[in-house]
Order: structure tokens, then sequence, then C-alpha cells
């Protein structure tokens, strides 16, 4: 209980004054994102139907402090640079069945029962959202939980996973900064303090702070970013309608929270179905994956990989794409005023995590963008991870992704296993991605990738 309370309170204090004071840079200064056509490359999308049921929210926005004499988190421990052994040299086994390019290696890291979000503490451990609450594409209920998959030995193998929040059934969006971690619940946005190192929660929920209602919330499986001058987005998504325009286009939007916001935030982008998995890029520009109309697939309907910028519009449900009004609906209008995607997936493919990959990574992988494929609702078709080379510039990119781990997409005698949810890369230069199936976290390197001297 000795924790943390001034730390709090001087982040919020930083981040109201960079709010106040800053002049904003892309995705918020109103660009508009069409530089150029579409990558036509297909879509994604989830086809189920889950109830979520009474959001497990927790506290009012004005929690009092937890302590008037928390100490000063720990600074975490600067990355070794990557001179020790390879990683891929470890003595790991084999993954049956999944296979990787030449040059790489793929391991298991661990299981956390539907894992869903990825998130990386400052010092490296892997922090994984595991909700009991039955997810829209049919995945089997996890323990309700934050959990947290270290490696303290440093063998490649997470260590035995650990409960840093419990009861939270409906968890899913997690996000680090400063000395605090954010996490979703359908009809809220919560803080919970964090200091480096911390592998159980310090406070109790009663006392987590709110950091945003999400009113109107149709879908529980929000997620977080933060973009590089420190604004914080959560995702929200909705199902099939046809109504045009939409009668609440908050349902499909991705909102800002946080200081100097509505408690119930502020839309930055709209017109979407459900946009998932916001990733902000030290590039400065903030990215996410939306999933497109279920029933779209005669009319080209595709899953989006789509740029966020302030006031843009993706049109759902009138508007497969730009210039692409959806036939016969009364109200679509020439769809011209929809913003264009960076790139495009088949439809039911479902695109769920993504990221870029770092320099470290050997031609033609570094810097490359990646993302897992969740596959067909169903049958898994098409999960895997694909990746696809970047504009050096713009780091769009510039084809349609192709496979890079095969092996995912089975569906096994009494069980569901190997669909791909979310992939982040570690600052170690390891690609990490999850199966929200069987629980498995695996971790990819380059054979030529060392670990960090230690």
């Amino acid at each position: 209980m000795i924790r943390r309370a001034l730390v709090l309170s001087l982040a919020a204090v930083v981040v109201s004054a960079c709010n106040e004071t800053s002049t904003q840079p892309p995705p918020f200064d109103g660009g508009s994102t069409d530089t150029g056509p579409a990558v036509d490359r297909g879509v994604v999308t989830d086809n189920g139907r889950v109830d979520a049921g009474s959001p497990t929210d927790a506290g009012p926005t004005d929690v009092p402090p937890i302590s008037d004499d928390a100490p000063t988190c720990t600074a975490p421990t600067p990355l070794g640079e990557l001179t020790g052994t390879p990683w891929c040299d470890l003595p790991l086994p084999a993954v049956p069945g999944v296979t990787v390019p030449d040059g790489f290696c793929i391991h298991r890291y661990g299981n956390v029962p539907t894992a869903r979000v990825l998130a990386f503490a400052p010092n490296g451990d892997l922090f994984v959202s595991s909700p009991s609450t039955g997810t829209p594409g049919g995945a089997p209920p996890g323990s309700g939980s934050i959990m947290v998959v270290s490696d303290d030995n440093h063998d490649g193998a997470g260590d035995t996973p650990r409960s840093f929040l419990a009861g939270v059934e409906d968890v899913h969006g997690l996000l680090f900064r400063r000395n605090e971690l954010l996490y979703t619940l359908q009809g809220s946005v919560m803080s919970a303090p964090y200091c480096t190192g911390d592998r159980a929660v310090t406070a109790p929920r009663d006392r987590h702070r709110r950091v945003a209602t999400l009113t109107g919330s149709v879908r529980w499986t929000h997620t977080l970013t933060e973009s590089t001058d420190g604004r914080v987005m959560v995702s929200m998504g909705q199902y099939d309608i046809s109504q045009c325009p939409a009668p609440d286009a908050r349902a499909g939007s991705v909102l800002q929270i946080g200081a100097g916001m509505p408690e119930t935030g502020s839309t930055v982008v709209d017109g979407f179905r459900n946009p998932m998995y916001l990733r902000c890029k030290e590039w400065g520009a903030c990215y996410a994956a939306e999933l497109s109309g279920d029933g779209w697939d005669s009319i080209g309907g595709r899953e989006k990989l789509i740029e966020i910028r302030q006031g843009d519009r993706y049109g759902f449900p009138c508007c497969v794409d730009r210039g692409v009004p959806v036939p016969g609906l009364v109200g679509a209008g020439t769809c011209m005023d929809v913003a264009a995607s960076v790139q495009t997936y088949p439809l039911h493919d479902t695109p769920f995590g993504f990221d870029w990959a770092p320099a470290s990574w050997p031609a033609p992988y570094g810097n490359s963008f990646f993302v897992g494929l969740h596959g067909w609702v169903g049958s898994w078709t098409n999960a895997g991870v694909q990746w696809a080379p970047v504009d050096a510039t713009t780091h769009r990119p510039t084809r349609p992704t192709e496979f890079f781990v095969r092996g995912f997409g089975h569906r096994t005698a009494g069980g569901n296993e190997q669909r791909v949810s979310d992939l982040v890369f570690a600052r170690d230069g390891r690609m990490f991605f999850a199966d929200d199936q069987s629980g498995d976290i695996y971790w990819v390197a380059p054979r030529t990738l060392r670990m960090p001297a230690r």
C-alpha cells in the first residue's frame, strides 16, 4: 500500500501541461488520409455475437490518493547491447507443425488462457489480458484477469504466469504510461498504479482511477494506445447495422480520453464497424485494424489497416470504402468524403494485432510491417502471421502481405486452437504473438539476433 500517489499526481500535471501547450502533429492535425490508392488486399471480420452482460467497472474518476507518502518509482534498467547469446541458440523445444522462413526460429514462451492483448512493461515483463467474458469470435473463457509472464532467468521460456489483477471479466485493452497501467472494461477505461517490477496490483480495484466512461459501448473488446505527444486513445466497436447514416457515430469510433478531455472522451475518427489493436509509432502516426461488414462479400468488402487522423470518417455502414457506396442503401451518397485505407485484406481473414519490425531484423524484413490474422470464424482459415515491406518514408506497406508464420488455423478434435490474436515486438527485437484459442504465446527471432548483454 505504500506506493505512488505523488507519482501519479505529478504524471497528471505533466500530461495536462503537454495537452495545453503542445501543437498537434499528425494524427491530430486534421489532415486527410488520402495519400494515394489503397493496396487492394482484402479484409477481416468476426461473425459471432456475444452478450457481454454488465460491465465490470470499478470506482469513480475522483478516487482519493492511494497513499500520501508514496515513493518515487524506480526507473527501468536500460536494455543492454545486443551482444549476448543468439536467441535461436537457446535449448528450447521446436513448435510442431509451425514454420518460419529460413534464418529464423520460433519458440513457445508461455500460456495464458484466452490471451487477447499483449503489452510489455518498461522492464520487459509481458502483461496479457485474459477475459472470461465470451469473445465475439468464439474464444474460450479466460481467467478474467491481467496476467504477467516474466523471464527472470533469461532462458527464453516464460516463468509461471502470475495474476496482476483479478476479477476483471471483460478486460481487454492494456497500456503502460508513466507510473500507471490503463486497462479497458466494457463501460470504462481504468488506471491501476504501476511501478517498474510490479507483478501484483498494489491497490484494490475500488481505488483505481476511472480515466473515461465509455457510454454507448456495444462491443467490450476495446484497445488502447498513446501517441508520441501523450494523447491516449481508445477504440469503440459495434456489430453489423444497415441504418445509414449510423444512429450513433460514437459506437464505431476512436476516442481521445484522459487529461483535458470530457469524461466520455472526444471523437478523433468515426465511421467504423470495429476498429481494433490501435498502435501509435515513433514516427508520429497511429493506426487501427478495421473489421468490416460481415455480409459485404458480394460487394467488394475488405478488412482494413487505417491511419488515425483527426476528423476523418470511414463511412460504415454506408460505404464499403472510399468512393464505393453500399448498393441500394438510401443515404450512402458517393462516399468520396470517406478516408482511404492504408492497406486492405480479404474479408474474414480478420487482421488483429500488428506492428513494425526493428532495424535489427535482416533484409528484407527489417522495419517491415507484420500482422496477425485471426482467420475465418468457425474454421480459422488463413490464421497466421503475415508481413510486407514498407516505404522507407511513409512506413506504409508497399504490397499485399504474405505469410511469414505458417501452420496456424487448425481446429483439432476436442478443442479449438491456433488462431492468432495480438502481435507486438519486444524491445529486445523479438516478435511476440498470442493464440487466443489455446492460450499459447510465441516468440520469433532472426538467427542473427543476440540477447542483450547482462
